[in-house]
């Protein structure tokens, strides 16, 4: 057997900017991450485009569709994944009525119709093979079977998803003494039977993939999966899990619905911030049927290590889940819910249930946002501009601070490609801040966003 390997590999080095500039403060770094994509020479200096061609370009590339061929994902998905319930994330503890029970807490609480649609079951599940080779569902959590809860969660109008493995076996025994097989060797099988049991969304990780010795390559067992789904002839949203360490951005779209762009987040301000600086620049890369998934949402809490029903053990604050719900929103990342959601805190349901900051990320243009600028302030690198394109012709823009200390930072228009009168709307206080000519200066908290919508007077 292979050696088990642990569930979260080493740190991938985050790819950083080139050394950074200070601006002045009428002039912010231009970075429009898909021009820079779109439009270079052979010696790969980018060529002066005008907005209007800009503005052109994006709108012919968002019809564009990605070539899973499933139908799904035309925009990033949202839903909830028991990594974190029940317990510190990681424990890979779940069972029946604790599904039953979210869904009836998510029917109840706003989340469905907010477009929470997913349910799903991360590395708990699971539990062996019988003698055909079939995956068996751990008895003593779901002792009437998987098919059980797909039902009660499809009658409420959910949409279920489960978790499996590229490899010998799964990344956890999740508290139980025998290793989990993985889909090694059963692609097929285990499509087929996650297909007849109503399954609409599978995630599949990346652990003990080197089996006696010889490491699978991403590139040819992730594709053979998503052919596998296909084939059952019932549309399943695949996302794919491998830490970004192929940069599957570059090359899964063909394959995938969405597909993890880094190591596992943590409930903590040092892996959301790292989380934002690893994606900053992947914005060109996903599009309708295919999404950069930044990982789970902690927001409000990642549960205790000792569950307590109806207690919070939160690793960030206020403001920093708030940050990490502004971004992830503005990249256009699945926004997959892994915290307790069956007793939403008075914070939960402020940033949970913002149904403006949801339609940004759910816009129909179907484009991600990324880091446009910086802005000069104190803290070098810390005060950063970040957009998003909008159907309508508007921009959504989030005022991220970085640093340790309060910063005023000032988005000049031309940075989205507005020039004159614009009108601002904050998307956190629900407030029409009124026009502005040429540039916009508001004060962003310590590890803060500031998120609004900018639309031509």
């Amino acid at each position: 057997n292979p050696t088990p390997q642990i569930r979260e590999p080493t740190e991938r080095s985050t790819a950083t900017e080139p050394v950074l500039q200070r601006t002045l403060p009428h002039l912010p770094i231009m970075r429009f991450m898909s021009l820079t994509a779109l439009f270079r020479n052979q010696d790969g200096v980018m060529q002066q485009m005008g907005v209007l061609l800009f503005s052109l370009l994006l709108v012919i590339q968002s019809s564009c569709i990605f070539a899973s061929n499933n139908g799904l994902g035309l925009t990033p998905p949202m839903g909830w994944n028991t990594w974190c319930t029940d317990g510190e994330c990681g424990r890979d503890v779940c069972k029946a009525d604790e599904i039953k029970s979210v869904a009836d807490a998510m029917e109840a609480n706003g989340m469905r119709a907010a477009g929470y649609e997913y349910i799903n079951l991360d590395d708990c599940w699971a539990d062996h093979r019988d003698e055909d080779g079939t995956i068996v569902a751990d008895s003593t959590r779901f002792p009437n079977g998987i098919s059980d809860v797909v039902q009660y969660v499809k009658a409420k109008g959910f949409k279920f998803g489960l978790y499996t493995d590229a490899g010998m076996y799964t990344c956890s025994q999740g508290l139980r003494p025998h290793r989990i097989p993985g889909s090694y060797g059963h692609y097929s099988q285990d499509a087929k039977t996650y297909a007849e049991w109503g399954v609409e969304y599978v995630k599949m990780d990346w652990c003990n993939t080197n089996i006696n010795g010889t490491q699978l390559d991403p590139k040819v067992q992730y594709p053979e999966m998503s052919k596998a789904l296909n084939h059952t002839g019932k549309p399943i949203f695949f996302n794919t899990c491998e830490w970004g360490k192929e940069n599957p951005w570059e090359w899964m779209a063909p394959y995938a619905n969405s597909w993890r762009t880094g190591s596992d987040h943590k409930d903590d301000w040092k892996s959301t911030s790292s989380v934002i600086e690893h994606n900053a620049g992947l914005a060109k890369y996903p599009g309708r049927g295919g999404w950069n998934d930044w990982d789970f949402l902690m927001t409000g809490d990642q549960g205790c290590l000792v569950p307590i029903p109806g207690k919070f053990c939160p690793g960030q604050t206020d403001a920093e889940y708030r940050t990490e719900f502004s971004m992830w929103v503005i990249g256009s990342s699945s926004l997959i819910v892994a915290s307790d959601v069956r007793n939403l805190t008075s914070l939960q349901k402020e940033i949970l249930l913002n149904k403006e900051m949801i339609e940004i990320n759910q816009d129909k243009i179907a484009r991600a946002g990324g880091r446009l600028a910086y802005w000069d302030c104190s803290e070098i690198g810390s005060c950063q501009i970040w957009g998003k394109p909008l159907h309508d012709g508007g921009y959504a823009v989030a005022l991220y601070n970085n640093g340790t200390r309060t910063h005023s930072i000032t988005l000049d228009f031309t940075v989205v490609g507005f020039t004159g009168t614009v009108s601002v709307r904050d998307l956190w206080t629900h407030t029409n801040l009124g026009t502005f000519t040429d540039k916009f200066t508001t004060s962003v908290q310590s590890h803060g966003a500031e998120v609004f919508k900018l639309t031509k007077a």
